[in-house]
Protein backbone atom coordinates (compact mmCIF):
# COMPACT_ATOMS: atom_id res chain seq x y z
CA UNK A 1 0.00 0.00 0.00
CA UNK A 2 1.57 3.38 -0.98
CA UNK A 3 1.59 5.77 1.89
CA UNK A 4 -0.13 8.93 1.32
CA UNK A 5 1.91 12.42 0.87
CA UNK A 6 1.11 14.75 3.36
CA UNK A 7 -0.92 17.86 1.45
CA UNK A 8 0.72 20.87 3.85
CA UNK A 9 4.15 21.32 3.91
CA UNK A 10 6.55 23.80 6.30
CA UNK A 11 8.11 26.52 4.82
CA UNK A 12 10.93 28.31 6.16
CA UNK A 13 11.28 32.16 6.06
CA UNK A 14 14.43 33.62 6.97
CA UNK A 15 13.70 37.25 8.89
CA UNK A 16 15.23 39.75 10.62
CA UNK A 17 16.62 38.22 14.17
CA UNK A 18 14.40 40.09 16.75
CA UNK A 19 11.50 40.86 14.64
CA UNK A 20 9.71 37.45 13.92
CA UNK A 21 6.33 38.43 16.18
CA UNK A 22 5.56 41.15 14.57
CA UNK A 23 6.82 40.07 10.69
CA UNK A 24 4.18 37.14 11.99
CA UNK A 25 1.55 39.67 12.93
CA UNK A 26 1.89 41.58 9.61
CA UNK A 27 2.03 38.23 7.67
CA UNK A 28 -1.10 36.75 9.37
CA UNK A 29 -3.32 40.05 8.63
CA UNK A 30 -2.18 40.13 5.06
CA UNK A 31 -3.32 36.29 4.77
CA UNK A 32 -6.54 37.39 6.06
CA UNK A 33 -6.93 40.03 3.78
CA UNK A 34 -6.30 38.19 0.97
CA UNK A 35 -7.91 34.91 2.11
CA UNK A 36 -4.66 33.61 1.27
CA UNK A 37 -4.43 29.37 1.65
CA UNK A 38 -1.86 29.84 4.53
CA UNK A 39 -2.49 27.49 7.71
CA UNK A 40 -0.42 28.67 10.32
CA UNK A 41 2.39 31.29 10.88
CA UNK A 42 5.10 29.87 13.62
CA UNK A 43 7.88 31.86 15.85
CA UNK A 44 9.75 29.53 17.52
CA UNK A 45 12.14 31.69 20.68
CA UNK A 46 14.62 28.68 19.90
CA UNK A 47 14.94 29.64 16.10
CA UNK A 48 15.80 32.82 16.43
CA UNK A 49 15.53 34.45 12.84
CA UNK A 50 13.13 32.50 11.07
CA UNK A 51 9.46 32.03 10.74
CA UNK A 52 7.29 28.57 9.89
CA UNK A 53 4.61 29.11 7.75
CA UNK A 54 2.81 26.43 6.54
CA UNK A 55 0.84 25.64 3.00
CA UNK A 56 0.29 23.66 0.78
CA UNK A 57 2.23 25.15 -1.98
CA UNK A 58 5.15 27.62 -2.13
CA UNK A 59 3.39 30.15 -4.38
CA UNK A 60 1.37 31.68 -2.27
CA UNK A 61 3.91 31.99 0.62
CA UNK A 62 5.93 33.45 -2.05
CA UNK A 63 3.13 35.90 -2.36
CA UNK A 64 2.08 36.95 1.23
CA UNK A 65 5.93 37.80 1.89
CA UNK A 66 6.77 40.05 -1.09
CA UNK A 67 6.88 43.06 -0.17
CA UNK A 68 7.14 43.06 3.70
CA UNK A 69 10.14 44.86 5.45
CA UNK A 70 12.45 42.25 7.57
CA UNK A 71 11.60 39.16 5.22
CA UNK A 72 15.18 38.36 3.80
CA UNK A 73 14.36 34.99 2.04
CA UNK A 74 12.89 31.49 1.85
CA UNK A 75 14.83 28.61 3.05
CA UNK A 76 14.96 26.18 0.14
CA UNK A 77 13.28 22.78 0.72
CA UNK A 78 10.50 22.17 3.50
CA UNK A 79 10.09 21.30 6.94
CA UNK A 80 8.08 18.32 8.31
CA UNK A 81 5.18 18.54 11.60
CA UNK A 82 8.02 15.49 13.11
CA UNK A 83 10.84 18.15 12.54
CA UNK A 84 9.68 21.16 14.59
CA UNK A 85 7.91 19.05 17.09
CA UNK A 86 10.60 18.72 19.52
CA UNK A 87 10.92 22.47 19.13
CA UNK A 88 7.12 23.07 19.95
CA UNK A 89 6.41 20.23 22.34
CA UNK A 90 6.05 21.70 26.53
CA UNK A 91 8.77 21.45 28.47
CA UNK A 92 8.83 18.66 30.55
CA UNK A 93 7.71 18.70 34.25
CA UNK A 94 10.65 19.77 36.74
CA UNK A 95 11.23 17.72 39.77
CA UNK A 96 9.34 18.09 42.89
CA UNK A 97 11.00 19.96 45.73
CA UNK A 98 10.16 21.01 49.08
CA UNK A 99 10.77 24.35 51.26
CA UNK A 100 14.09 22.90 53.64
CA UNK A 101 14.79 20.07 51.26
CA UNK A 102 18.39 19.34 50.90
CA UNK A 103 19.84 19.40 47.36
CA UNK A 104 23.09 19.10 45.76
CA UNK A 105 23.22 21.55 42.74
CA UNK A 106 24.56 19.72 39.79
CA UNK A 107 25.27 22.12 37.25
CA UNK A 108 25.79 26.41 36.79
CA UNK A 109 28.28 28.12 39.00
CA UNK A 110 27.25 26.83 42.21
CA UNK A 111 28.28 23.18 40.94
CA UNK A 112 28.87 20.94 43.49
CA UNK A 113 27.53 22.45 46.49
CA UNK A 114 25.10 21.77 49.34
CA UNK A 115 21.84 24.09 49.57
CA UNK A 116 18.82 23.96 51.18
CA UNK A 117 15.58 25.21 49.44
CA UNK A 118 13.57 28.04 50.74
CA UNK A 119 10.53 27.76 47.20
CA UNK A 120 9.98 26.02 44.41
CA UNK A 121 7.83 27.28 41.67
CA UNK A 122 6.99 24.56 39.66
CA UNK A 123 5.22 26.89 36.96
CA UNK A 124 8.49 28.44 36.27
CA UNK A 125 10.70 25.57 37.12
CA UNK A 126 12.86 27.77 39.52
CA UNK A 127 13.92 27.49 42.90
CA UNK A 128 15.31 29.69 45.35
CA UNK A 129 18.26 28.00 47.28
CA UNK A 130 20.40 28.64 50.20
CA UNK A 131 23.52 28.02 49.73
CA UNK A 132 25.28 25.53 52.92
CA UNK A 133 28.73 25.28 51.63
CA UNK A 134 29.61 28.73 52.24
CA UNK A 135 30.36 30.86 55.57
CA UNK A 136 27.75 33.75 55.24
CA UNK A 137 24.25 32.86 53.99
CA UNK A 138 23.21 33.41 50.78
CA UNK A 139 20.22 32.64 48.83
CA UNK A 140 19.85 32.53 44.69
CA UNK A 141 17.52 31.89 42.47
CA UNK A 142 18.42 28.75 39.86
CA UNK A 143 16.15 26.70 37.24
CA UNK A 144 15.21 23.44 39.05
CA UNK A 145 16.68 21.42 36.20
CA UNK A 146 20.31 22.22 38.11
CA UNK A 147 19.02 20.52 41.27
CA UNK A 148 19.43 17.10 42.41
CA UNK A 149 17.69 16.35 46.21
CA UNK A 150 19.85 14.41 48.65
CA UNK A 151 19.03 11.15 49.76
CA UNK A 152 19.55 10.28 53.13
Amino acid sequence: MEESKPLNRIFVIKVTGGQERSVANLLYSKALIRSSPIYSIIFIDKMKGYLLIEGRSLQPITNLISGIKHVRSIVPGTMSIKDIETLVRPKEVGIELSPDQEVVVISGPFKGMRAKVIRHDKEKREATIMLLDIPYQLQVTVEDGYLKPVEG
